[in-house]
């Protein structure tokens, strides 16, 4: 089985509750050894984190976030940060 890393923009998954990372997500193609060599498997995804938590593999990345969202301890992703805007006050008359 050949497995590699995707990259995802920071704030894609919930954080993992026991070492407050993001999981990274991996991806595999082919078979296990315990599989069956003439059986065809598509392409896997799994979130796992440094701290050994870990979804089991999916056929879909989808599948993989809502088992993520089901292991429990996981913080709710960040609020999107305020944008600031460019609202002036208008310029007032002085009297004269």
């Amino acid at each position: 089985m050949m497995q590699r890393q995707i990259t995802h923009p920071p704030g894609t998954f919930s954080a993992c509750a026991c070492c407050k990372k993001e999981p990274r997500h991996i991806q595999a193609s082919g078979r296990t050894s315990r599989e069956a060599v003439f059986s065809s498997f598509g392409d896997r995804h799994q979130l796992e984190t440094a701290c050994g938590r870990r979804t089991g593999w999916h056929a879909t990345l989808g599948e993989a976030e809502k088992a993520w969202g089901e292991l429990g301890a996981t913080l709710p992703l960040p609020l999107p940060a305020m944008r600031s805007t460019n609202v002036r006050p208008l310029r007032v008359r002085s009297p004269r």
